[in-house]
């Protein structure tokens, strides 16, 4: 089953980070709001970066799965 993935939110601990400076930051690149993604997420250099830093930083994505 072919999969799409749309980027939902921002989260910390579980809650939204979206009304936040860093929430904000996080956002203003591919990851924000409605940005859909196949199956998979193919990413660049610097998006996988700027993706692990905020991993790293406690800050996790998360999805809509919908039929692709």
């Amino acid at each position: 089953m072919r999969v799409k993935l749309v980027f939902d939110d921002w989260k910390k601990q579980g809650n939204s980070v979206y009304n936040t400076e860093k929430g904000v930051e996080l956002s203003s690149g591919d990851f924000h709001g409605g940005t859909t993604f196949n199956g998979e997420i193919h990413l660049d250099g610097e998006q996988e970066e700027k993706l692990r830093v905020a991993l790293m930083a406690g800050y996790t994505p998360s999805f809509i799965v919908m039929e692709g």
